[in-house]
């Protein structure tokens, strides 16, 4: 990885989506519209997605609907959350329940809360976003990474000046 660029899950050069919902005619439809930007691979219900995200993942962006049996879309993107902390999480619902979003995006935190139907463009400038928090996101790790080793050395590098004994004596131990 050069420094300047960030690993982002992709295939052929496109950023891994996730999309998880009960209806695979919808998965199928969104698949259709996003194929020309974005990778997209398909769940069916909330224990697929979760599979996927432990076998296939890291992906960039993990979209799912609210209302599934079994789970619904908080309590799965919530899971997500936790299988996988840096991919960016997204809501797409047909129902407008104040509580149940909220609840979502407590839960869940998530970036972003959409109202069936979503228009393939409105979808695809979600989508947009989310790759790009998720390359702020690693960028920014990265770079806190880099900076806490290297506080660290130059604090060890200040030690072994002010006191070369006792540095030597702390580096044996």
């Amino acid at each position: 990885m050069k420094p300047d660029t960030v690993d982002i899950p992709a295939q052929n050069n496109k950023p891994k989506i996730l999309f998880v919902d009960d209806e695979p005619l919808v998965l199928e439809g969104l698949r259709r519209s996003l194929y020309r930007e974005f990778n997209a691979d398909l769940a069916e219900g909330p224990e697929a997605g979760l599979e996927k995200v432990k076998k296939d993942g890291p992906y960039v962006v993990v979209v799912s609907d609210m209302r599934m049996p079994v789970m619904d879309g908080a309590e799965f993107l919530s899971r997500v959350r936790i299988l996988a902390p840096d991919s960016i999480r997204v809501m797409l619902t047909g129902y407008a329940d104040m509580e149940a979003a909220m609840r979502a995006v407590n839960e869940g935190r998530l970036f972003r809360f959409l109202n069936k139907p979503v228009t393939a463009e409105d979808l695809t400038l979600t989508l947009q976003a989310c790759v790009a928090q998720y390359d702020l996101m690693r960028r920014e790790k990265e770079l806190l990474e880099k900076t806490l080793a290297g506080a660290i050395r130059v604090l060890s590098e200040v030690l072994h000046l002010a006191n070369p004994v006792a540095f030597n004596k702390g580096a044996r131990i």
